[in-house]
């Protein structure tokens, strides 16, 4: 999906540095991160955004999912980015 925020940077609490919000929609494959609103809230109406682009489905695993630990995130960021190479 793209959008008029996609170059917006923010800090992330996640990875601890800045990211775009494009890397926040794909950053867990086929949805957003799951941290997306409250990261981007103060910025614009993001949550208006991913209702009009998702599906109800897509919606409802967003918002009813639970965030992984952050070294278990951190390990598999690590792992997806050295099979990228």
């Amino acid at each position: 999906m793209k959008t008029p925020h996609d170059s917006k940077l923010t800090r992330c609490p996640k990875l601890g540095d800045e990211m775009t919000f494009g890397y926040c929609l794909q950053e867990s494959g086929k949805l957003p991160c799951l941290r997306i609103i409250r990261c981007w809230q103060t910025a614009f109406d993001v949550e208006a955004l991913l209702k009009e682009h998702l599906t109800p489905e897509q919606w409802k695993q967003l918002t009813c999912a639970q965030p992984k630990d952050k070294v278990i995130n951190l390990i598999e960021v690590i792992a997806a980015a050295k099979a990228k190479k």
